[in-house]
C-alpha cells in the first residue's frame, strides 16, 4: 500500500491490529480519516478481504464520498457498491431489500420535513388540536416523536409512559402519524434507522444474514451515535464480531441531538477484550495551541485522558483582548485581520467563531464597514434572516403603505389565516381596478369576492398595520417599535419551528435585531446633539441603514473572504488564524450550561471550546467585552472560566490585568463551577446589604424559590433588578430593593 510508510507509529499500530474490537482515540488534527482508510486498504490488501465484507460508517454524505475517493484511489477497486455510507443510507439499502412489516412494499417513500410536517397537521385536524398551536405546534409534536425514535421507544412504549392528559395526546398522535406513513407507504428519516434496528430484532435470519456478510465494520464519529446507532452497530457487530471504531470522547459536542458520549467511554465495557490505541500526535497546531486545549479539557472529568503533542515550533502565544463592548469586539476582529494580511495572511485564512448565531450581526456589519469580504459558513446571513427580513417587511410598511412586495412577504407572517388563494385573488382585483394592492385592505369587506370571514381577516391586518403606524410616529426608539409590533403580532410566540436547537437560534437572530435597533436608536440620539443636517425619522433612516447592509449580497462571493461561523460549525474544519468571541460567562459558556445544576452541560461547551481551539493552526485569537447588549440591555458578565483554564503564559493579554483571569472557585461537590472576573460593572445592593453586589453567574437563595443563579441583572438603586433561574421553578424577575434574597 503506498502510504504506508507515512503513517506514523501509533496510526501504523491501529491501523494493522488484529484484535476483534479496536476503539481508535483520534484526537484533533491527528489524522482519522487517514486511519480509516488505511485500515480499509489494509484489510483488503494484506489481510484478503473482500470487499463486499466490509461496513464503513460516517455522519455526513461528505465524508463517505471522501473516504469512497480515497479507498480507489489506495486500491484502485471499484467502490461504488461497497457498504461505505451515512448511517441513512446504509439503512436505506438494507431496508430496500427485505420483507418489511406493516404493509410496507420495497418502493417506499422517504418524507422530508415538509412531507412530515403536512402529514402530522392533518393528524392535529383529526384530533380536533389543530388550533391548540401553543401546546400542539407540529414543530413540537415532531420534535417529541423524533426524539422518541431515536431512543427506539415505539408507539406502544411512549403510550404505557405517558403520565398526563398532554402526553397522552402526544401519544396518540405519534401513532396517528405513524399510521399515515404506512397509509402512504413511507418512511421518514428516523424510521429508516429505528425501523431497521427493530427489523433486526424481529427478524434473527436476517441479522444473521447481514453479520454474515458485514465481517469488519469500521465506524467513524463514535462520539456522536445515538442510542439507535448504537443499537444498529452492536447487533451487526455481536458480541464477537470485528468492530473497528474512531472517535474523541472531547469532541462530543452534539449531545441535543441525542448523541451520547458515554457509547465512546464504556466501549472497553461492552468489549472488556479491546484493544485501546490513542492518535495523540497533531499535525495542525503550534505547541501553544495545543498546550491551551490540553489544559482546558482537562477540567472535564468525563473523558479519556489524553495530551496532544506536536513536532511543530511553539508558535506564537494567543492572544486575549477585552474590548468596551461587542460593537468594539467587533471591529478589533476586524482590525486585526486587516493587520493580518500586512503579514501576507489572505481572508480566507481567517475564520471567526461564535457560540450563537446572533453573535455574528456585530462582525457582519463591522466587515460591510469597513469593506471586508466574508461568509457565513453553515449558516444564513444576518439580514437574509427569515425573521430578520419579516421585521423590515413590517416596518417598511409602516413608512411606506404602498409597499406592495413587503404586504407579500407578511400577509400571512405569522400565520393569520390568509392563504395564497386570498393574497392571489386580492392581487387579481387590484389590477382590474388599476388600485394599489394594499390599500385593498382597508376596503376589504366591500369586496364581494371575499367571504365575511376573509374579509374580516384582511380588515384586521390592515388596523394592525395603521395601529402600528400611530404607534411609530408617537416615539423615536426603532427599539420600542420592533417589541411593540412583536408584541402585537405574537410574532415570537408563533415561529415555526420544530427543531428546539433552531428555535432557540431564531429567537437568538431576533435578540440581536433588538440589539441592533437599541444601538441605532443610541446612535441616532448622538447625531441629533452633533449634527444640523437634514434629519430622517429615525425609523427611516435605520431602514436606510438596513438596506445598505442587504446590498452587500457579493461581499464574499469570490475565493478569499473571512469565514464566520457557530463553534459547531466548525467541527471537522482549520484555519491558519482563529478568532473565538464572546469569552464571557453566560456566552461562552452559554448561560444554559450555567443554569444547569450538573456538570454535563458544562462539560459540552467546554469539549465545544476545545473544538474552537484546535481548529487553530497558527495563531489562536480570544476576545470578551465588558458589556454586551442582551435584549436591548447592556450586562457586563465574568469573564469565561475557560480563560482561566488557560496557562496565563500561553497568552498575550495585551495589557489586560492579569489578575481579571482568577482561578475557578471550588463548589462542595469539588467541581468548577464559575470563573469570578473582576470586570467592572454599576453596583446592584442585594436586600441583605447595599455594600453585596450581585453579577450574572451569582448563587442567590430566595425565601420560598430555593436557591439560584442569576442570568441577568438590569437598572440600578431602586430600580435594580435581577432574573433568576431556580431549579423547577423557572426564572424569575425580581426587584432587588424587595425581593428576599441572599447571595451565597
Amino acid at each position: 500500500m503506498d502510504n504506508f510508510a507515512s503513517l506514523n507509529p501509533q496510526q501504523k499500530e491501529a491501523v494493522t491490529a488484529t484484535e476483534k474490537q479496536i476503539l481508535v482515540i483520534a484526537g484533533a488534527g491527528s489524522g482519522k480519516t487517514k486511519v480509516l482508510v488505511s485500515r480499509a486498504a489494509w484489510l483488503i490488501e494484506q489481510q484478503q478481504l473482500n470487499p463486499r465484507n466490509l461496513m464503513a460508517v460516517t455522519f455526513t454524505n461528505k465524508a463517505a464520498k471522501e473516504m469512497k475517493d480515497r479507498l480507489e484511489q489506495a486500491t484502485g477497486i471499484d467502490v461504488r457498491w461497497l457498504w461505505i455510507g451515512t448511517f441513512h443510507s446504509l439503512c436505506v439499502r438494507i431496508l430496500r431489500r427485505e420483507n418489511l412489516p406493516n404493509g410496507l412494499d420495497l418502493n417506499f417513500t422517504i418524507y422530508d420535513d415538509a412531507d412530515q410536517k403536512s402529514l402530522i397537521k392533518k393528524c392535529l385536524v383529526d384530533m380536533g388540536l389543530a388550533s391548540e398551536e401553543r401546546l400542539y405546534s407540529p414543530q413540537l409534536v415532531l420534535g417529541r416523536i423524533s426524539d422518541a425514535k431515536s431512543r427506539l421507544i415505539s408507539v406502544a412504549e411512549f403510550t404505557a409512559t405517558a403520565s398526563d392528559q398532554h402526553q397522552r395526546n402526544i401519544a396518540e398522535l405519534y401513532r396517528r402519524y405513524q399510521r399515515r406513513l404506512r397509509e402512504n407507504n413511507a418512511f421518514d428519516f428516523d424510521d429508516l434507522l429505528c425501523e431497521t434496528v427493530w427489523l433486526l430484532q424481529k427478524q434473527p435470519d436476517v441479522l444473521a444474514k447481514y453479520k454474515q456478510t458485514f465481517k469488519h465494520i469500521l465506524v467513524d464519529e463514535y462520539q456522536d451515535i445515538n442510542h439507535c446507532q448504537y443499537q444498529l452497530i452492536h447487533m451487526l457487530a455481536g458480541e464477537d464480531g470485528n468492530l473497528f471504531v474512531v472517535g474523541d470522547p472531547d469532541q462530543s459536542i452534539y449531545c441535543w441531538r441525542g448523541a451520547d458520549i458515554s457509547n465512546i467511554l464504556d466501549f472497553v465495557k461492552d468489549y472488556p477484550a479491546c484493544r485501546e490505541i490513542q492518535l495523540n500526535r497533531n499535525y495542525r497546531s503550534t505547541a501553544n495551541i495545543l498546550a491551551a486545549a490540553n489544559s482546558l479539557i482537562t477540567n472535564n472529568n468525563n473523558r479519556k485522558p489524553k495530551d496532544l503533542f506536536t513536532e511543530d515550533n511553539q508558535g506564537e502565544l494567543i492572544f486575549f483582548a477585552l474590548t468596551e463592548d461587542d460593537r468594539e469586539e467587533a471591529f478589533a476582529v476586524v482590525q486585526t485581520v486587516a493587520s493580518l494580511l500586512e503579514e501576507g495572511y489572505k481572508y480566507s485564512d481567517c475564520a471567526v467563531l461564535y457560540r450563537t448565531h446572533g453573535q455574528s450581526a456585530a462582525i457582519e456589519k463591522a466587515c460591510i464597514r469597513f469593506g471586508v469580504p466574508y461568509r457565513i459558513f453553515g449558516g444564513i446571513k444576518f439580514y437574509e434572516r427569515k425573521e430578520v427580513k419579516d421585521t423590515i417587511a413590517y416596518l417598511r410598511l409602516l413608512v411606506n403603505p404602498d409597499d406592495g412586495e413587503s404586504l407579500q412577504r407578511i400577509y400571512n407572517s405569522p400565520k393569520r389565516g390568509i392563504g395564497k388563494t386570498t393574497w392571489n385573488k386580492l392581487q387579481q382585483i387590484a389590477f382590474q381596478r388599476g388600485e394599489n394592492v394594499n390599500r385593498l385592505l382597508a376596503v376589504a369587506d366591500q369586496c364581494s369576492e371575499f367571504s365575511g370571514t376573509t374579509s374580516r381577516k384582511l380588515k384586521m391586518l390592515e388596523s394592525l398595520l395603521e395601529q402600528m403606524r400611530v404607534f411609530a410616529a408617537g416615539t423615536d426608539s426603532v427599539a420600542a417599535i420592533i417589541a411593540e409590533l412583536w408584541l402585537r403580532t405574537d410574532y415570537k410566540e408563533l415561529i415555526d419551528e420544530k427543531d428546539s436547537e433552531k428555535l432557540v437560534e431564531r429567537l437568538e437572530i431576533l435578540e440581536q435585531l433588538y440589539n441592533t435597533a437599541t444601538t441605532f436608536d443610541e446612535d441616532y440620539q448622538q447625531m441629533l446633539t452633533t449634527s444640523d443636517e437634514d434629519r430622517q425619522s429615525p425609523l427611516t433612516a435605520f431602514l436606510n441603514q438596513a438596506a445598505l447592509a442587504m446590498d452587500s449580497d457579493g461581499v464574499g462571493e469570490g475565493n478569499d473572504y473571512l469565514t464566520l461561523m457557530t463553534l459547531h460549525a466548525a467541527k471537522g474544519l482549520e484555519y491558519q488564524v482563529v478568532f473565538i468571541i464572546g469569552m464571557e460567562e453566560g456566552v461562552f459558556p452559554h448561560r444554559r450550561a450555567i443554569f444547569n445544576l450538573g456538570n454535563d452541560d458544562l462539560e459540552e461547551e467546554r469539549r465545544l471550546c476545545y473544538v474552537g481551539i484546535t481548529r487553530a493552526r497558527e495563531r489562536l485569537c480570544l476576545t470578551a467585552a465588558k458589556q454586551r447588549l442582551t435584549w436591548g440591555t447592556y450586562e457586563r458578565n465574568r469573564m469565561s472560566r475557560f480563560l482561566s483554564e488557560i496557562p496565563q503564559e500561553l497568552m498575550d493579554v495585551n495589557g489586560v490585568d492579569k489578575k481579571r483571569i482568577e482561578s475557578p472557585v471550588q463548589t462542595n461537590s469539588g467541581g468548577s463551577v464559575f470563573v469570578p472576573a473582576a470586570v467592572p460593572r454599576p453596583a446592584v445592593a442585594a436586600a441583605s446589604t447595599a455594600a453585596q453586589l450581585l453579577m450574572v453567574g451569582d448563587k442567590v437563595r430566595h425565601g420560598s424559590f430555593g436557591d439560584g443563579v442569576v442570568v441577568q441583572v438590569s437598572g440600578s438603586g431602586d430600580d435594580a433588578a435581577i432574573s433568576v433561574a431556580f431549579p423547577g421553578v423557572g426564572i424569575k424577575k425580581l426587584l432587588v430593593k424587595y425581593a428576599p434574597i441572599k447571595k451565597i
